[in-house]
């Protein structure tokens, strides 16, 4: 295992801390802050680069809290302010990873997960190049446990964008079952969404459902100043033990267990199971959808989408298409029409919102 970053300190503590945990299964770990030396030779390449670090994070945060908008990294104005933060260092590399592990597999891991999986493809990264998101089969591993039938016998059905999507097909041995999830679901929630909601769409949407049906210009609270928090405590806990930091527990990791493990696992056992990956479509868009992978590659999974689900797939297609070309032309018309079409942006605030925006972009070092 190699690792790769630009903070000395944490790379070695990282470094230490693998060797001591891996060592007895036979694995070593190296670390190196260039990143051709990291990825020459590599089978596969995870990639979480956070471009900006938290500082970046909580600016978007900051942005979001101003006009009192939801403060997520993927969605809403964070998630375009982010985007535009990172693009050019993305295409970078993209380039890079093409030019030095051209025959690797990428998995990518950087937010907002859609638009960075499309400028690492089309800056020329592996062909092999994926992002990954756990939130699909975590639902619908929440919606097996709710209707009380083992995960691994569901024939589920999925389609949209990263963060915005629905399952609207759950079989049993035949048997439909996403119907009785609403009956099943009194006093409960999945990831909060209700039975009413599924009821109403006749599919279970993901999580962040709950922010784009509002459209109200709902605040919700950022995550950098915890996660900052956070960091400082694992690396004083790594420091003072041998074994897995405490504090580790207070953040979900379930993206590793339900994303990426599985991913790892396709691609080494050659079996072609499914697993749900976010690729570039032929019509420039990442979509996120179930595929059958293989050592040799990425084979997508045909998912034909109810029409009863249209008018979200359609708007939020058109809305990613306007992000892209605002990553592509950063301009305050570019930007203020991806905003236009943001379900968490009231119209009254799009043309000082993106006016914003761009001057924290311009300020971007």
């Amino acid at each position: 295992m190699r690792l790769f970053g630009q903070d000395p300190a944490a790379l070695e503590r990282m470094q230490r801390y693998g060797n001591r945990r891996l060592a007895g299964k036979g694995w070593s770990v190296s670390a190196s802050r260039r990143l051709d030396e990291a990825v020459d030779g590599a089978a596969i390449v995870v990639n979480q680069i956070r471009f900006g670090g938290l500082a970046g994070r909580a600016r978007d945060e900051e942005l979001a809290a101003r006009f009192q908008l939801p403060a997520d990294e993927t969605l809403g104005p964070c998630g375009l302010s982010a985007a535009l933060r990172v693009a050019p260092r993305m295409r970078a590399l993209g380039a890079e990873l093409g030019r030095h592990c051209k025959d690797a597999w990428v998995l990518n891991l950087a937010n907002p997960l859609s638009l960075t999986t499309a400028l690492l493809v089309k800056a020329g990264a592996p062909a092999r190049c994926v992002g990954l998101c756990e939130l699909p089969r975590a639902t619908a591993m929440e919606a097996c446990r709710v209707l009380q039938v083992p995960f691994d016998e569901i024939d589920w059905r999925y389609a949209g964008l990263n963060h915005r999507g629905f399952i609207f097909s759950l079989r049993h041995r035949g048997q439909e079952l996403l119907p009785q999830l609403p009956e099943r679901l009194i006093g409960e929630s999945i990831f909060g969404i209700t039975g009413s909601e599924i009821r109403k769409l006749s599919a279970l949407p993901l999580k962040y459902f709950r922010l784009l049906e509002a459209a109200d210009g709902a605040a919700t609270q950022g995550r950098a100043r915890f996660l900052s928090g956070l960091k400082e405590d694992l690396a004083r806990e790594l420091d003072a033990m041998d074994g897995p930091p405490p504090s580790l527990s207070r953040r979900d990791l379930d993206w590793y267990r339900d994303a990426v493990v599985p991913m790892i696992l396709a691609i080494f056992t050659g079996d072609g199971r499914p697993v749900m990956v976010n690729c570039l479509r032929e019509d420039g868009l990442v979509a996120e959808l179930p595929a059958r992978v293989s050592p040799q590659g990425v084979e997508p999974l045909p998912q034909q989408a109810p029409a009863r689900l249209s008018h979200w797939l359609d708007r939020w297609a058109a809305h990613e298409r306007a992000l892209l070309e605002a990553i592509e032309s950063p301009d305050l018309p570019c930007i203020e029409a991806a905003l236009a079409l943001d379900p968490l942006v009231p119209h009254a605030a799009v043309r000082e919102l993106a006016r914003a925006i761009l001057a924290g972009s311009e300020d971007d070092p």
